[in-house]
This record gives C-alpha cells, structure tokens and sequence, in this order.
C-alpha cells in the first residue's frame, strides 16, 4: 500500500520554452510530471534563480551563476528527494550547478536524452566535440514512435539489474548523441553503436537514458521498471 506520507519530492529541472501567444515560459513536460505522480512521487519544478530570459538568450551568451543565486538553488535542491534533469533542446549553467550539487550529494538522479547527454558532457568536459549529431543506419529522432530501436544493455550493470534483460526496445526523440565518458560507465548502446544509457554504480541512483521513459509508463514494462526503481531509491 502507498504510504502517502512518504512521497518522495522529485524535482524536475525546468526547460525553456515559448507558449502559443509567444510568452515565454519555463516548463516542465506532462509525461515527465504525470510519470512521476503515476509512480508515487510529489513532482516539483525547479526554476532558474537568474532573471534574464532564457528561451532568448543562448547558453553562451547567458549570464554567470553568482553565488547568491547557487545558494539559492541549493535551496531548492536540498528540499528535493530526487532529481530528473529532462530532455529539451539545450541545457545552461544552472542544470549544470543542479547536477554537480546532487551528485555531490548523492540526491538520486535520472537524466533523460538531453540530460544525459548534459551529464556526459560534464563527465567528459575535456572533450573537443561533446555531443556529436547522428549520422547512423538508424533514424534516432522518431517523434510518434512507441518503439524505434533495440537497445543493448551490458551485463553486470546497474541498468541490467533493473530492467533484467539485454536486449529491449525503446522509443527515441534526439539528433545528438554523446561519443564517450570519462568516470560514468557506458551501460547500454544502440544497434548503430550510439551510447544509450550511462550510470554511477556507486551512487544511490544516477542513470542517464538516450531515449524517454516517461513516455512509455503506459505501455512497457521496462519504462515502468526504471521509473520504479528511480522513486523507490528516492524514499
């Protein structure tokens, strides 16, 4: 029986993005929240602490965290039981600043497609080229797909002990992909090759998946498994 007094708080990185009347806004996406309440967490949206706007302003060209602003999410952090770093089209400092405090931490963390691949980056920072655009057999960004490719995933990983096989299928939304890690372990790849999953066996929980879970809660049991497994290390 859920104890409903013992729900996790997930937070949930927000993304930037621009409404239909051209608002901008910073969000989160429905399948990520709806996941996590389906699973039994109390979803929660981080938001940056910096005022400038972001959906216009390139990562880049945005302004540097100030440390009253890193103690303001901090904060933020320290009232989450987890953290899910979403997919979108780009990442800035402060999902970076998040991630490196809740690993520090050891704040469970599930980074997906586009964060895993910020969490590659920030593995692999030495890197020239961080993420790379798909040029494989296989067309990674599938949008409408329940399932686009299989997956491998390698024996003795944290991956494997969750989902119980090697080998399943999953849907798949991104045009870039990571070409190494430095201290994350590879943990799955793709048919084509591409690094799939990536994870830190001696943390409580960090994953980081190329394809979208969230997505998937109402049909596959793999998606359901890794969602599970994510608010339970949460608790």
């Amino acid at each position: 029986m859920l104890d409903i007094f013992n729900k996790p708080i997930i937070g949930i990185i927000g993304r930037a993005d621009s409404a239909s009347d051209d608002d901008k806004v910073i969000c989160s996406w429905e399948s990520v929240r709806r996941a996590i309440i389906k699973k039994g967490g109390i979803p929660i949206l981080i938001l940056p602490t910096q005022t400038f706007e972001f959906f216009t302003t390139k990562p880049k060209e945005a302004p540097r965290l100030t440390e009253e602003e890193q103690q303001d999410l901090i904060r933020i952090v320290d009232k989450c039981d987890g953290i899910i770093i979403p997919g979108g089209y780009m990442w800035y400092e402060f999902d970076e600043f998040i991630y490196s405090y809740a690993y520090g931490k050891d704040i469970p963390i599930l980074g997906i497609c586009a964060g895993m691949q910020m969490m590659g980056c920030m593995d692999n920072a030495k890197a020239p080229d961080k993420t790379i655009r798909n040029e494989t057999v296989i067309d990674h960004h599938q949008r409408e797909k329940k399932y686009v490719h299989n997956v491998m995933v390698l024996e003795n990983s944290y991956l494997k002990s969750i989902v119980g096989v090697e080998r399943m299928n999953v849907n798949s939304k991104h045009n870039y992909h990571i070409s190494k890690t430095n201290n994350l372990t590879v943990c799955a790849y793709s048919e084509d090759g591409l690094i799939e999953a990536i994870e830190d066996k001696n943390k409580k929980f960090l994953l980081g998946l190329q394809w979208h879970p969230e997505s998937m809660i109402g049909y596959d049991i793999y998606a359901n498994k890794i969602f599970d497994e994510f608010i339970n290390k949460c608790k």
